[in-house]
């Protein structure tokens, strides 16, 4: 049995309508009746009718929008619209949505009704098949890269063959289950794209290469996928011949295309061994791992400049950190690259897993935003975060530095030029960091809602509050343990923490160094200088 809605702002138009008409006869059940636009669409997706009977006349829209809006929730459904005059505009927007009829409230009757909604269920019955291939087909014009998308996702997350393989056919993709496949994925440097193209049209960039790459495809046996990330799969597949041999082929082609048309390097990750339909799934997953193999590749230029010693390298890390942060606050842009170059090339023999590379240098770079009192823009993080190589993330790092010197030197970086947020943050913890300092603490001195305020404060810094305010007392920390006299119990005991042991765990997790370490190498330095 079908379903029918009711709407019209009229009630007794509505009663009369459920009342007279036989629906039971028609095969036909109201679901719903709503008196306006807004609780027809409120209804409609619980309801989930097949037919909708609706007065173009409401009092927040116009039937006719409604029946538009509907139908991209519902193709299949059929419209009878009701008016209390005829007009020619609506009868020709009533056609153009292929409308089952558009009754004049005034010729309103059983009989009448009950011939229209015959038509509905006639051409419901007939057509529904049809009416399904169409909405797909359009559905595949406007959305197809959706759909790709779509299918992709079921792929990687191992669906089942028999369906993949029918999902694919619909979207032309023509595999098979005795065919062999191979896998490859492609990232465009992150680091070309920030330098060679303002940061809004990166997003753009990679759809070109989605393109070059769909065009490079044609009459070869890879299929193009565009994940969420902006990255490109490359799938070969073929009952017969070297898939994998297909598959490095195209990738050397793509490229080189992508190097001369969008000026942008790229990595093409590629499977070891072929695999059949069922296997892709896994193989996907182990295509991604083998990106982080390859973080620490180093260019043939800059392999005899990397130092020997490992350790050395380690240990210098954070001080190098800490100085090219000091030049970017002065906006010393010829040591500011001096030291990033050379917190290159100690990463590079650090050598730590991947993801604590990228989030080290990630919070070096967010530490640095705060101190200079700017924000540090979403895509900058997200590019970092997804890098493939050390040099890569490098690159993204010294776009945002020189971007952040510039705007130092385009205005004063005193406390004046500061977000008025941020500034009455950083008043309010400078003014209370002898005690405990929440978010909600900070959240009820501006009058905001802590929820809120957590939200607004990670999207204006990149960090959370916490790690702000840890940062601003470590600050302090440092120029206290320089003091003579003052104990590590005592500076905690200062700076608001109740325990010693969980002090000297945030001192090294924001400096990166122990209390005793970070002493040590002042009154060393100190001594150095002295002697010279």
């Amino acid at each position: 049995m079908l379903k029918a809605m009711l709407v019209d702002d009229d009630a007794p138009v509505v009663e009369y309508l459920r009342k007279l008409i036989p629906w039971e006869s028609l095969t036909i059940r109201i679901c719903a009746e709503a008196y306006s636009a807004e609780e027809a669409l409120e209804l409609f997706t619980a309801t989930k009718p097949d037919i909708l009977l609706t007065d173009i006349g409401l009092p927040d829209g116009n039937g006719i929008e409604l029946a538009r809006r509907l139908r991209v929730f519902n193709p299949k459904l059929r419209v009878i619209f009701l008016t209390c005059h005829e007009d020619f505009q609506y009868v020709k927007e009533a056609l153009r949505i292929e409308a089952d009829d558009y009754i004049v409230k005034d010729e309103l009757n059983p009989e009448k009704i009950a011939e229209s909604l015959k038509k509905a269920v006639s051409r419901f019955d007939d057509e529904q098949d049809q009416l399904e291939r169409m909405a797909y087909k359009s559905d595949m014009t406007r959305n197809k890269n959706v759909l790709i998308q779509q299918f992709f996702h079921e792929l990687s997350h191992g669906g089942d063959p028999r369906a993949l393989l029918e999902h694919g056919t619909r979207l032309g993709i023509l595999w098979t289950d005795d065919s062999r496949y191979a896998i490859g994925l492609c990232h465009l440097d992150r680091g070309d794209l920030i330098e060679v193209y303002q940061s809004d049209r990166t997003e753009l960039v990679r759809y070109a290469a989605y393109n070059i790459a769909v065009e490079l495809s044609e009459h070869t046996t890879v299929t193009i996928f565009y994940s969420k990330d902006g990255r490109l799969w490359c799938i070969a597949c073929s009952r017969e011949g070297d898939v994998k041999a297909d598959l490095e082929k195209f990738g050397t082609q793509l490229r080189e295309k992508l190097l001369k048309f969008l000026k942008v390097e790229s990595y093409i990750i590629t499977t070891e061994e072929v695999c059949i339909l069922p296997e892709l799934g896994k193989g996907i997953i182990a295509t991604k791992k083998c990106f982080e193999q390859d973080f620490y590749v180093v260019n043939a230029d800059d392999s005899q400049d990397l130092w020997s010693s490992k350790e050395q390298e380690e240990n210098r890390l954070d001080s190098l950190a800490v100085k090219w942060m000091e030049a970017l606050n002065l906006a010393n842009d010829s040591f500011a690259y001096i030291y990033l170059y050379n917190l290159e090339k100690a990463m590079y023999l650090a050598a730590l897993a991947p993801a604590d590379a990228k989030e080290l240098l990630l919070r070096w770079v967010q530490e640095a935003t705060v101190r200079s009192g700017r924000s540090l823009a979403a895509d900058v993080q997200e590019d970092i975060g997804k890098s493939v190589r050390l040099n890569e993330a490098f690159r993204i790092v010294r776009w945002f530095m020189k971007a952040l010197i510039t705007s130092a030197r385009s205005f004063s970086q005193d406390e004046s030029t500061m977000n008025p947020d941020l500034k009455a943050i950083n008043r309010f913890i400078r003014e209370n960091i002898y005690r405990n300092i929440t978010s909600i603490d900070i959240a009820r001195h501006l009058h905001l809602n802590p929820s809120y305020f957590s939200r607004y404060f990670k999207k204006m810094t990149g960090i959370n509050v916490t790690d702000h305010v840890h940062l601003i007392k470590m600050d302090e920390a440092k120029l206290l343990l320089t003091e003579k006299g003052e104990s590590a119990e005592n500076i905690a005991y200062m700076l608001g923490y109740s325990d010693r042991g969980y002090f000297s765990r945030v001192f090294k997790k924001y400096v990166t160094v122990s209390l005793s370490e970070y002493k040590q190498r002042y009154y060393s330095e100190m001594e150095s200088s002295d002697e010279k």
